[in-house]
C-alpha cells in the first residue's frame, strides 16, 4: 500500500466509547492532518503571529525592524520577526539551528510558499504541520493529544491555549502560571482586535483549562488493510478493528518488555489488538520458523488417522536418524498427548513418520495456507522455506481452534489446556497455550486462545544467559496474564 492514508486518524470500533488512538503515519513523529482548518484558527493566529500576513509576501520587513529594536532596548531576545511563512517554511525545513545560512533557506522557502500557495492555503499548511511539542505535529494531533477531541469540538479557551503554546510548547506545558498569563495576554489582544466579545473574553480568562495526556501512536501505512472496518475519505477517518482493552494490553506488554517483543490479538478472525518494538507492520511481514507451534496440527492429524493414547512412541531418538535438541528430560517412550505436552521432538517425528511424512506436510499445508513447495520434513519441527509470519500464526490458531470441534480437537484442547495450567498457573477451563523456539532461541514464541481470541507473541534476540526452553518472555506472559485473567473456574472472557 503507498502512503494514500498518511495522516488519517484511527478510532476503535465501538460507536458508544470512540476514541482516537493512532495516526497513519510511517514517521516517528504523530502527525495527523486536517482536510480543512476549522476557521477559528486561522482568524486568532494572524493578529497574534503575523498581523500583516495578508500585505507581505513572505517577509514582513517592519515586523523585523520592530523585533530588532525592541530586543536592543531591553538587550534580550522579546520577538523573533518571523512570518507565519517563514514558520511554516522552518517546520517543513526541519531545522532550528540558529545560523544565517538556516535563516536564508527559510526567507526562500517562505517566498516560494507564497508564489505557490494562496494566503488560505498557506495557512491550512502551517496548521496541519507546525510543531506542538511531544513529538506532536499539526494541530489536530495536537487537539487529540491535549484535549481528546477534534479540532471542531474545541472551545474558545482550548483553541487558544494551543495557539498559546505555539511559541515554546515544552515551556508553557510544563509552566501552567505562565500558559495561563499568556493566555489573558493574547485574549485582550484578541477582544482589542474585535476577535472576540467581552463575554467570549471572560469565558476564556476564567475557565479553568484541563489539558489531557493522550498518547497517540502512529500505525504503518501498510498496516492498514489488516486493521481497517471502515474509512470516511471526507474526514480523513478510519475506523478499526482494534478494541481498546486488547490494544492497551499489547501496548503495555511491549512497553513493559524487557527484550524486542511483538504481540498480535485476534478475535473471530478480526485483528483486535497489535503492538511490537519494531513497528506496527513488523507482526504481519516478519517471516521466521515457528518451531514448536505447529505440533497442535500435527498432534490433530495423527489423532484423526487412529493414534490413540495407549500407543507409545520412542522420545529420545527417531527414526529419520535426526540429531535433535530436547528441552525436559522425559520418559523414554510418550504417548501422544505426553509428547505434546511436553513438546518432545524426538516424538513427534516419529509420530509423523508413522502417519507419513509426505502426508504430514500436505496437512500442514493446508492447515497453513501455504504452498506444499515452501515445506519440507524438518517443517514437522515448525521449519518452512519462507517462514511464518505472527499475524498468520494467530489466525491459523484462531480458526482452527474455534470451528469444526470434533473430538480431535477437544482432545487436542484438554492437552493445551494442561499446558495452560502448569505455565500460566491459573485454574482457567478452556484456555489453551502452545510455546515454541527456534534459531538456535533468536525467536520464542508463545500462543494463548481462550474462546473466540487468541494472543500471539514473539520475543526476538537472545540476552545472555538466556537458553532455556521458554526463557524471559514466558515469565513476561505470565505476569501479563496473571493480571488480565481471573483465577477461577467459571471465568467469562472480558468483553
Amino acid at each position: 500500500m503507498d502512503k494514500e492514508f498518511e495522516g488519517f486518524v484511527i478510532y476503535n470500533k465501538y460507536y458508544s466509547d470512540r476514541k482516537a488512538f493512532a495516526v497513519v503515519s510511517d514517521d516517528y513523529e504523530c502527525k495527523a492532518e486536517l482536510s480543512k482548518i476549522p476557521t477559528i484558527f486561522k482568524d486568532f493566529i494572524v493578529p497574534i503571529e503575523d498581523k500583516r500576513f495578508f500585505e507581505h509576501s513572505g517577509i514582513d520587513f517592519k515586523g523585523i525592524t520592530r523585533a530588532l529594536f525592541r530586543n536592543l532596548v531591553h538587550l534580550k531576545v522579546l520577538e523573533g520577526g518571523s512570518t507565519i511563512s517563514q514558520q511554516l517554511a522552518r517546520n517543513l525545513l526541519r531545522e532550528n539551528s540558529k545560523t544565517i545560512s538556516r535563516k536564508i533557506r527559510e526567507t526562500l522557502k517562505a517566498r516560494e510558499l507564497e508564489n505557490k500557495f494562496s494566503k488560505d492555503e498557506i495557512l491550512n499548511l502551517y496548521f496541519n504541520n507546525i510543531y506542538f511539542g511531544r513529538n506532536i505535529r499539526g494541530l489536530r494531533s495536537a487537539s487529540l493529544c491535549y484535549f481528546d477531541k477534534e479540532p471542531e469540538a474545541l472551545n474558545y479557551s482550548e483553541v487558544l491555549y494551543l495557539i498559546t503554546i505555539l511559541r515554546g510548547p515544552n515551556y508553557y506545558i510544563a509552566n501552567v502560571a505562565k500558559a495561563n498569563s499568556r493566555m489573558r495576554l493574547l485574549s485582550n489582544l484578541l477582544y482589542d482586535k474585535q476577535k472576540i466579545n467581552l463575554n467570549q473574553q471572560n469565558k476564556i480568562d476564567n475557565r479553568i483549562i484541563k489539558v489531557a495526556n493522550n498518547k497517540i501512536i502512529s500505525i504503518k501505512n501498510r498496516t492498514i488493510p489488516f486493521i481497517t472496518e471502515k474509512i470516511d475519505l471526507k474526514k480523513k477517518i478510519i475506523i478499526s478493528t482494534l478494541v481498546p482493552q486488547y490494544q492497551n494490553f499489547a501496548q503495555q506488554f511491549v512497553r513493559d518488555s524487557k527484550y524486542p517483543t511483538s504481540v498480535i490479538i485476534i478475535k473471530n478472525k478480526k485483528v483486535v489488538g497489535l503492538s511490537s518494538y519494531y513497528g506496527s507492520d513488523y507482526p504481519f511481514f516478519f517471516k521466521s520458523n515457528v518451531g514448536s507451534t505447529l505440533k497442535p496440527f500435527i498432534y490433530y492429524l495423527a489423532k484423526k488417522i487412529g493414534i490413540n493414547d495407549t500407543e507409545k512412541f520412542n522420545s529420545q531418538s527417531n527414526t529419520l536418524n535426526w540429531s535433535v535438541r530436547e528441552a525436559t528430560i522425559v520418559d523414554s517412550q510418550l504417548n501422544i498427548n505426553e509428547a505434546l505436552f511436553h513438546s518432545n521432538n524426538n516424538s513427534f517425528i516419529n509420530i509423523a513418520e508413522k502417519v507419513g511424512i509426505n502426508e504430514t506436510l500436505e496437512f500442514l499445508s493446508e492447515t497453513l495456507s501455504i504452498n506444499q513447495n515452501e515445506l519440507f520434513p524438518s517443517s514437522i519441527l515448525g521449519a518452512t522455506k519462507n517462514g511464518i509470519s505472527l499475524y498468520q500464526l494467530a489466525s491459523i490458531y484462531n480458526s482452527f481452534l474455534s470451528e469444526n470441534l470434533d473430538s480431535q480437537k477437544k482432545d487436542l484442547m484438554k492437552v493445551m489446556n494442561k499446558i495452560f495450567k502448569t505455565k500460566i498457573g491459573l485454574d482457567i477451563e478452556n484456555a489453551f497455550l502452545k510455546t515454541g523456539t527456534t534459531n538456535n532461541n533468536e525467536e520464542r514464541l508463545a500462543v494463548v486462545h481462550h474462546a473466540d481470541t487468541t494472543f500471539a507473541f514473539l520475543r526476538n534476540e537472545n540476552p545472555e544467559n538466556d537458553y532455556s526452553k521458554d526463557g524471559s518472555i514466558f515469565k513476561h506472559i505470565k505476569i501479563a496474564f496473571i493480571s488480565f485473567f481471573k483465577q477461577k473456574k467459571d471465568y467469562k472472557w472480558m468483553k
